[in-house]
């Protein structure tokens, strides 16, 4: 199937679709037509978004050449992100949006894969911004992406109290602390394993142990440590490291 047939497939999939029109973003002179995910359709300036992004710059381009006088873009995004990209690519000095961590995520997800080399920094940023009350997802997010900046941002907000609320059960009345190693556990699966060295050397390093890692058998485990992580008696076994995770072992400790 070409890539034109295609195209007109998804045009007349969208005429069955009640497609709702962006109530800010829709200028009739506007040349582009954007569509997405959720079926809003916005009409957005050619000149803003072949200045902002290689991706449609490219892409524009090419339909230029074409027979078709107006051709939709359909996006696999939200149509909440591409609004948020629009209002900053129509600005000359794009701002600190205040959004939640999903929308901010989507966001640096939306610039990357629209080649906005520009919005890169401004959407870091807005990340970090939102995800400044939640760095373990943040390290999530980074982890995913092998992201080092959003990476040290997050390793660099989680503090003891931080350790504390994320996996201590406090329970009213008793001196002993038990741990949430359950949830520990299901937290370090989510990570990839140069990203659990990175948890928990800054575990070690918050509570001020000089022997950060145990090597025993090829794997990184026996991690019988006190607070702020494990408790006693229940050791983490981790799966083995590749030798990319073992030479940033080194990295991480300058990261604080």
């Amino acid at each position: 199937m070409s890539d034109h047939s295609w195209i007109d497939d998804l045009d007349e999939i969208a005429v069955d679709i009640d497609l709702k029109l962006h109530p800010v973003h829709a200028d009739p002179k506007a040349e582009v037509i954007i569509i997405s995910d959720d079926y809003v359709k916005f009409r957005a300036s050619k000149f803003h978004l072949t200045r902002t992004s290689q991706f449609f710059e490219d892409l524009i381009e090419t339909v230029r050449h074409e027979e078709h006088q107006e051709e939709s873009i359909h996006l696999e995004f939200p149509s909440t992100t591409i609004a948020l990209f629009l209002d900053l690519a129509g600005v000359c000095d794009p701002y600190i949006p205040i959004v939640s961590t999903n929308r901010a995520r989507s966001l640096l997800d939306f610039v990357e894969f629209t080649l906005s080399d520009g919005l890169i920094d401004t959407a870091r940023s807005t990340l970090m911004e939102a995800a400044k009350h939640h760095p373990f997802e943040l390290l999530v997010i980074a982890s995913q992406g092998d992201d080092l900046d959003l990476a040290k941002h997050a390793l660099r907000n989680i503090t003891s109290s931080a350790f504390r609320e994320e996996f201590i059960l406090r329970v009213p009345f008793v001196e002993d602390t038990e741990y949430k190693i359950g949830s520990l556990k299901e937290y370090l699966l989510r990570l990839t394993p140069a990203y659990h060295l990175a948890i928990l050397i800054r575990s070690c390093t918050l509570a001020r142990y000089n022997r950060l890692i145990t090597m025993t058998n090829g794997s990184i485990l026996d991690l019988r440590y006190y607070p702020p992580i494990t408790g006693p008696a229940s050791p983490i076994v981790l799966i083995p490291p590749d030798s990319s995770s073992l030479r940033r072992i080194e990295e991480y400790r300058e990261w604080y």
